[in-house]
């Protein structure tokens, strides 16, 4: 018996080890992310309270909360001239007038992403509260949208400024009768508003003095007025409502015909890069001592001046830089490599940066891409070989580098598609003009088939308008193809990698050949831009037929 007790004993020992050992112990986690925002429970006085004349508002939420810049987030129209006291008390949040209120006005508080969550800071995104100190509460309304003049996006938070008096120079020197703020969609809203015809403004603030002062202020504006109109009741149908009219405005940044010279940049041995602060029309440079032997380019923007050295600097030379009749003087220095950790020592490049392009495509060449213009050579050859191919059956092409301004030079050969290859290029072949010469360069890619790529065929039907316009194919940022139409048209685009593509159109009013802002100096509104209204998905080995009808998704 005894021993029967001790196996017993000795059997629970073994299954409270097991248990242990099956066990976990956790700590308790804290739940999901609570993403709901906070909530109005109470406001005193009422939402669209009439006969209003007491000193503060008091609201109360479900929820603890924080506040993020109200002086700046809390949109108050009529606009007062010193800003309300903003104290949180427990749950609620007491607003304190210093302005006296003015008799028989209706005023509206629009709260954008001003309120957050205590423990998430998840905003509410838009509150509106509304009050009037005579016996009843304006109930006109306008609403539209501000949409990017270029690229058709929403234009969100955008102060939108609404005017009694119509003269052009109030949103320069007058604060507006009335202001609201976009949403993330670009729409806007103006409610209890007094019955009237309006001047519509609207305005990235830069400043936060709801004046259009700097330059560099983004803005949307209409050169009509706008009549307010009746609200509907909450009552009313969707099929109602929809009828109500809507703004569409268009925000841009004008142009600051004040031209200036940045600092210049000398970023690599023989390269000097001159960026102004908006595109340039004429530029010349004039030696003030020494005369220096270089090419000069220009990027798309127009912005910015590059001049590549054919030799480095050896002193520091001046030159009378006249852009757009802006001069400056600038002192161009020897290149300088800036010292590397530790050691303190600096390191000199030593080769001449080169890249392939359009390894494999079908209709395009291979194509070296050089980092600083290359000087001219006679011959040179480049061996191409097939993956299973011997040294003694690789291909040789021969050629050369023109005695002109090349940074890129395309290398032409036969390939058989979806045979892999490889190409070689021996050390020391291209010199730039810096002095600095090439590495051994080498790529492997397999030669693409023609069923790889798809086919755009899209029929363009033009406004009859007689104008001339722009149409332009894109992947992502990148410019695949621009076209100049001045009739409906079919262009058929070969040859382009499975993917998804926008098409983007403009109508060129002045006929210089590019898209153009507007200026509200001159009441004029930026080039009309047109979107194709849905994203282009490229197969492939198959045609895609579309048809853009332009100006009739805007």
């Amino acid at each position: 018996m005894k021993r029967k007790g001790i196996d017993v004993i000795a059997a629970m020992m073994i299954l409270a080890a097991f248990f242990a050992g099956c066990a976990k112990i956790s700590s308790p986690t804290g739940g999901p992310r609570d993403t709901t925002p906070p909530k109005v429970v109470k406001m005193t006085p009422e939402n669209q309270s009439v006969r209003f004349h007491d000193k503060q508002i008091r609201f109360f939420f479900d929820e603890y909360v924080t506040l993020n810049n109200p002086t700046t987030n809390v949109l108050i129209s009529p606009p007062m001239a010193e800003s309300p006291q903003y104290t949180l008390k427990g749950k609620s949040l007491i607003i304190k007038f210093k302005d006296t209120l003015r008799a028989n006005t209706t005023y509206n508080m629009v709260f954008s992403d001003c309120i957050r969550d205590y423990h998430e800071n998840t905003p509410l995104s838009y509150f509106h509260y509304s009050f009037s100190t005579g016996d009843s509460l304006d109930d006109y309304m306008i609403r539209g949208n501000i949409l990017d003049a270029k690229s058709l996006t929403p234009s969100k938070d955008f102060y939108v400024l609404l005017y009694k008096n119509t003269a052009d120079s109030l949103p320069l020197t007058t604060r507006p009768d009335y202001v609201t703020k976009t949403h993330e969609d670009g729409s806007f809203l103006f409610q209890n508003i007094t019955e009237g015809t309006y001047k519509v403004f609207a305005l990235k603030d830069i400043n936060s003095d709801l004046l259009y002062n700097l330059p560099n202020e983004e803005i949307a504006f209409l050169e009509e007025t706008v009549t307010a109109y009746h609200a509907l009741s909450d009552s009313a149908s969707d099929s109602l409502k929809a009828t109500l009219p809507t703004l569409t405005m268009y925000s841009f940044m004008g142009v600051d015909t004040s031209q200036k010279l940045q600092h210049y940049e000398n970023p690599t041995m023989g390269t000097y890069l001159f960026p102004y602060k908006s595109a340039v029309g004429h530029f010349s440079a004039t030696p003030i001592k020494e005369t220096l032997d270089y090419f000069e380019r220009i990027n798309e923007t127009k912005d910015t001046i590059t001049w590549y050295l054919k030799s480095p600097l050896s002193d520091t030379v001046m030159y009378l830089l006249n852009a757009d009749d802006h001069l400056d003087t600038v002192r161009l220095a020897p290149y300088h490599e800036k010292a590397t950790s530790g050691r303190g020592r600096q390191v000199q490049t030593k080769k001449l940066n080169v890249s392939f392009l359009n390894a494999g495509e079908y209709n395009k060449a291979l194509t070296l891409n050089f980092s600083y213009p290359i000087r001219p050579t006679d011959s040179f050859d480049v061996y191409v070989y097939s993956q299973h191919q011997s040294i003694k059956d690789t291909d040789i092409y021969r050629y050369s580098v023109p005695d002109s301004f090349v940074m890129q030079l395309p290398l032409p050969m036969n390939y058989q598609e979806k045979k892999s290859y490889t190409v070689m290029i021996p050390d020391s072949l291209f010199y730039g003009y810096n002095g600095l010469t090439n590495d051994t360069l080498k790529t492997q890619f397999s030669a693409k088939s023609v069923k790889e790529y798809g086919t755009l065929i899209m029929s363009y039907e033009l406004p009859d308008d007689g104008k001339t316009y722009f149409v332009t194919l894109w992947k992502g940022d990148n410019k695949i193809q621009e076209d100049k139409l001045t009739e409906s048209s079919t262009i058929t685009y070969s040859f382009l990698n499975p993917n998804s593509y926008r098409i983007s159109a403009f109508c060129d009013e002045n006929g210089n050949g590019k898209w153009d802002t507007g200026d509200y100096s001159s009441k004029r509104q930026p080039e009309k831009m047109f979107s194709f209204p849905k994203s282009i998905s490229i197969r492939a080995y198959w045609d895609l037929e579309e048809t853009f009808k332009i100006g009739s998704n805007n």
